[in-house]
């Protein structure tokens, strides 16, 4: 009973300095929100430069659409066609929106470097890439013998394909490394693969 009574007022004064309104912590969708909204492009928004009755203005910003079938490219004109006089006018009159861009308009030229076919392989090399690549095909790899014979690696599949039973080795040994997945990989890969398929038809 004592320690009760001597008990109650450190209790008073602790419950005296509590908050009564709980306090909101981060746990909330707030700042997710606030992190996920995103100006709007410069296009959509209006002139602020000029006063505000000028600023009204209305914004013209279609989406990208496909060519008309019922324009004909000026390759494809006949000689004699009235339409190739007209356009060749209007490429040749300053001003015109056809003419062409003058070399200061556009970006600087890219120069990379292009491979050019070499042709130096004989039907001997080839017989010899065949015989590697059948005998010993992990250690004559397509990077092994494309670098070898000083060729490309698509050529190197198309003319020393690897043997059946080296594919099927490595089918297997990717489907032992796929049962290792759990469920958030696998299903990563198969919507990866859906997605390529409706790419492919022109769905994405």
């Amino acid at each position: 009973m004592e320690f009760r009574t001597l008990a109650r007022p450190a209790a008073r004064l602790l419950s005296s300095r509590l908050p009564i309104i709980p306090c909101r912590g981060h746990k909330t969708t707030t700042r997710t929100k606030r992190s996920l909204k995103i100006a709007p492009h410069e296009s959509f928004l209006p002139d602020r430069k000029a006063a505000f009755p000028a600023s009204d203005e209305i914004i013209y910003n279609p989406p990208s659409s496909e060519a008309s079938p019922l324009h004909t490219p000026f390759l494809f004109l006949p000689p004699n066609d009235a339409r190739r006089v007209a356009l060749t006018r209007l490429r040749h009159t300053p001003g015109s929106p056809m003419e062409p861009l003058a070399h200061s308009k556009l970006p600087p030229q890219m120069n990379y470097k292009r491979r050019n076919p070499d042709y130096n392989l004989t039907a001997e090399d080839i017989k010899e890439m065949k015989r590697l690549r059948q005998d010993d095909p992990v250690t004559w790899s397509v990077n092994k013998l494309a670098e070898k014979f000083g060729c490309s690696v698509v050529f190197v599949k198309m003319a020393a394909p690897a043997p059946q039973n080296h594919l099927e080795g490595v089918k297997r040994k990717q489907e032992r490394r796929e049962a290792r997945w759990g469920a958030i990989r696998t299903n990563a890969r198969e919507e990866r693969k859906r997605r390529t398929e409706m790419l492919y038809r022109g769905e994405l």
